[in-house]
């Protein structure tokens, strides 16, 4: 991708423009591609305007970078945490740990049959 459209299409991004879904993916992808060569630096310096006018920084590209990252990013990975057919945390961990629930309740229950057999409890 051309660095002037990048530029451009930051500053829309920066001055809080609404872009159109194919245009974040280019500016997500446009910027992955200056990190990945390690010239994510062209972008600093660049002036917007959100009420007065400012000029980007390095720490504030990092976090432009993941706000478009987490916006226009496609998730494979992701998962909806209020799924209604999700395990409760509760089954979860029973279902991991039941054979050692299954053995304490033998061991238990072994111990208890000694018991009552060797002192007549």
């Amino acid at each position: 991708m051309e660095l002037q459209v990048l530029k451009v299409l930051l500053v829309r991004f920066l001055e809080g423009d609404q872009l159109k879904e194919e245009e974040g993916e280019q500016l997500l992808a446009g910027l992955e591609q200056l990190i990945e060569r390690n010239e994510l630096h062209l972008l600093v310096g660049i002036k917007y305007c959100i009420e007065e006018e400012k000029v980007l920084s390095e720490y504030d590209l990092k976090e432009v970078y993941w706000e478009v990252h987490m916006f226009y990013g496609h998730h494979e990975d992701d998962h909806d945490h209020h799924d209604e057919t999700a395990t409760p945390v509760w089954q979860d961990f029973i279902y991991k740990w039941g054979w050692l629930h299954a053995l304490l309740t033998g061991l238990v229950a072994a111990l208890a049959y000694m018991l009552i057999r060797r002192y007549g409890l």
